[in-house]
């Protein structure tokens, strides 16, 4: 393990002071509280707590926590001593600068005394120990400002015999300062977010980690826990995307439904004969749960009792308290103003609605987690929204960066920048103590050096309330502070006007931002519900339901992992199309038609609701069909069309057939018919009628005829007065019996011309 040499105190603060001089200079690109893992410390040291919390008199300084054996050998013989600081830091530029320093940087001597050193017999691989060191008082600097405190532990292995290196080693700051200082004006921001992901079919995804978040000792349970048993006014920042997708859980985590909205009943009173249509609305929270009918799974049920219970608190939290309102989903403002901003203002308003359906009154703020903000971002927010900042975020053309003001017309919040660092490595960052001692470190400074400017406290992101909680507020309840919700913070400071140039949004920052595809993908998304919608025939709010699904996979927590993101927007718009793709239209392959004629085709619904489509016509050629829009479809039914056709010219013609909405986006579905049309010319049908003509007067001559003939048959059938004949011979009376039949015959003929 490589180990640092030993320097005496005089060189290795000559060294400090350097480091420290040239460290603004990096510190923007210095992680907090890292350490190099080829550097770790063998014995891992952990500063629990700490008294007091800041030093005003002659009480010794107690530092208590735990030992653990990070190495695969027993340690023994580990003596933990405490060291601190000759010289105090006096500014807090060098404060921030120093919270970066190097885990294994020269901060301070350490005590040898005896009677301040805890020892340890024993330690073997992973075990942990506690302890308790004391620095006497007389052994730390009366010069008021904060210096640096801390224990150092070493002893030995089988392989590892006693010298001068630290094996191991946790610090802090001490402030010290008089106790009748004037309060400083305070505010304490708590963000309430947390990551919010639903699966294809808009259900709130993973309920085990939802469970934990709102169960006893969860993230989000504290949190809530904090703001009731503490005095402190907190001013909360939060994405209403969270309590919303509480409220799903507590309903039995309903999907996307097709389900037709409920029609608000009308609020005046409809004149003469007029009837108050009543609106379709979607409501803001879910009503769905399970019939009694129904099969309840088990940890679906447990999940909405521990939702539900945490709701009611929210509730009754949030009443009262002063509350920020995210863009809903808390969407990457920087990528939305750019790529979107019509999105952006309506996530505003998503916001407002959910948090008043929750009974909750709030503010709205735009706001990302390191702080900075583009031009666009504040200049697309609502005109009552708070603009809250990083003092990264902001530059000040001389002197101190202000933390309250107005920038481009909107009120705005800077933040503590070191605060929002947490405290100094190599412990977690986020480490109870650790924030706690920062944030009086950065307000006995203030104090110190007559800075007025409020003081807005955020803690660092990854800080529970859990375990910091306590050592937090504990500080923030003691006369050094006066905390006020930062809304009115905001009214009664009187901060600067800042421009445009004020805010720093660097080329890395831009780069940090959500891609282009991403907003384009939930576009996309939206766009698709909303054709599914617009063609039911009850509005179901479907639409609003994906964009909220949708937002959610903008947040800023995805710039860390956009990929997974971009792959549920995209499982969401697969869902999406199979819903629309259940609306079909379908026709024979082919047909034919000579002239004008029919086509047959059919229309599909399988939703289990009843829809109105359009069937669109796409052809090239001289095809004209004519379709009865809107077709009316109830649910898992279908519609047989026979759609008029005319052609206007001979040969085979394709027919493209499409199901749209009623501005004519497609659903999805198309089916092909190949026509073949023969035309028939003018002058055929003119030959055709003539031909008509001659052909009746023929007849018509024929029949006239016909009857003239008749007549003479008839006219010549008449008897005359014969003489008496002679008697005939023999040969003469065998022609008689014919004579005769033709006589009778011509009667029966005249007949059928009369007839006739």
């Amino acid at each position: 393990m490589p180990r640092r040499s030993p320097l005496t105190s005089l060189s290795a603060f000559v060294v400090s002071l350097g480091v420290l001089l040239a460290a603004p200079v990096t510190a923007a690109v210095a992680a907090p509280g890292t350490v190099d893992p080829s550097q770790a410390d063998p014995l891992e040291l952990s500063i629990e707590r700490m008294s007091p919390t800041v030093m005003t008199g002659d009480r010794d300084v107690v530092i208590s926590g735990t030992v653990t054996n990070a190495s695969d050998e027993t340690w023994r013989e580990i003596n933990i001593a405490p060291f601190r600081a000759a010289f105090p830091i006096t500014d807090t530029s060098t404060l921030n600068a120093a919270a970066d320093l190097p885990a294994d940087q020269y901060v301070g001597d350490r005590l040898t005394d005896v009677e301040v050193i805890y020892k340890i017999d024993s330690l073997a691989p992973g075990a942990t120990t506690s302890f308790t060191a004391r620095i006497p008082r007389a052994r730390l600097g009366r010069t008021n400002g904060v210096y640096w405190v801390g224990v150092h532990a070493s002893g030995v292995t089988d392989t590892q015999p006693r010298d001068d290196f630290t094996d191991g080693r946790a610090r802090t700051f001490l402030p010290v300062a008089a106790g009748d200082a004037a309060p400083l004006r305070t505010a304490v921001v708590l963000p309430l977010k947390a990551a919010v992901r639903h699966t294809a079919d808009g259900r709130v995804d993973n309920g085990e980690g939802w469970a934990t978040l709102l169960g006893p000792g969860g993230r989000l349970d504290a949190l809530l826990e904090t703001a009731e048993e503490t005095d402190v006014p907190i001013t909360w920042v939060v994405d209403p995307a969270v309590p919303h997708a509480v409220s799903r859980l507590a309903a039995g985590n309903p999907g996307w439904t097709l389900t037709a909205l409920p029609r608000e009943e009308p609020t005046e009173t409809p004149r003469g004969d007029e009837e108050a249509e009543p609106d379709p609305s979607l409501p803001v929270l879910p009503s769905d749960s399970p019939t009694p009918e129904e099969e309840v799974d088990p940890e679906v049920a447990a999940l909405a009792e521990v939702a539900q219970s945490w709701l009611d608190r929210f509730t009754a939290v949030m009443a009262d308290a002063d509350v920020l309102a995210l863009p809903y989903g808390d969407v990457d403002v920087a990528a939305l103003s750019d790529a979107d901003p019509e999105s952006l203002a309506a996530a505003h308003v998503r916001s407002t609605e959910v948090l008043e359906a929750l009974g909750v009154d709030s503010t709205p703020v735009v706001a990302s987690p390191d702080g900075r903000l583009t031009r666009a971002a504040v200049e697309s927010s609502p005109d009552a929204a708070l603009v809250l900042l990083n003092e990264r975020g902001l530059t000040g053309d001389e002197g101190p960066v202000p933390t309250t003001g107005t920038v481009l017309g909107h009120d705005f919040a800077a933040t503590s920048a070191g605060i929002a660092r947490g405290g100094p490595g190599p412990e977690d960052a986020t480490s109870a103590v650790g924030v706690r001692q920062r944030v009086v470190s950065e307000a006995v400074l203030r104090q110190l050096a007559g800075d007025r400017t409020p003081l807005v406290v955020k803690p660092p992101t990854g800080w529970d309330a859990a375990d910091g909680a306590d050592e937090l507020f504990a500080a923030l309840e003691t006369r050094r502070f006066r905390v006020r919700p930062l809304g009115a913070l905001v009214a009664q400071a009187d901060g600067p006007a800042l421009g445009a140039r004020s805010l720093v949004h660097t080329a890395a920052d831009r780069e940090a931002q959500l891609p282009r595809e991403h907003v384009d993908a939930a576009r996309k998304l939206v766009a698709r519900a909303t054709t599914l919608e617009s063609v039911l025939t009850n509005p179901a709010g479907f639409d609003l339901q994906v964009r909220d699904v949708a937002w959610s996979d903008l947040a800023h927590v995805t710039r860390r992992r956009p990929d997974p993101a971009l792959e549920r927007i995209e499982d969401g718009l697969d869902h999406v199309d199979e819903l629309l793709g259940s609306v079909t239209v379908s026709g024979p392959d082919s047909a034919r038609i000579s002239g004008d004629g029919t086509i047959g085709t059919t229309v599909t619904n399988g939703l289990d609701v009843p829809v109105n489509v359009n069937v669109a016509v796409d052809s090239s050629s001289d095809l004209r069909v004519s379709v009865p829009n809107p077709v009316a479809i109830p649910p898992e039914s279908r519609r047989r069309l026979l759609l008029p056709t005319k052609a206007g010219r001979e040969g085979v013609q394709s027919l493209t057939l499409r199901v749209t909405d009623a501005e004519g986006q497609s659903l999805g579905s198309r089916a092909t018919v190949q026509v073949r049309a023969s035309e028939t010319s003018g002058l055929l049908w003119i030959i055709m009628g003539a031909g008509g003509l001659v052909l009746l007067g023929a007849i018509v001559v024929r029949l006239s005829r016909r009857g003239l003939a008749t007549r003479g048959q008839l006219a010549d059938a008449e008897p005359e007065q014969p003489d008496e004949p002679d008697e005939p011979d023999e040969p003469e009376q065998a022609e008689q019996p014919e004579q005769s039949e033709q006589l009778e015959a011509r009667p029966e003929a005249a007949a059928k011309a009369e007839e006739q």
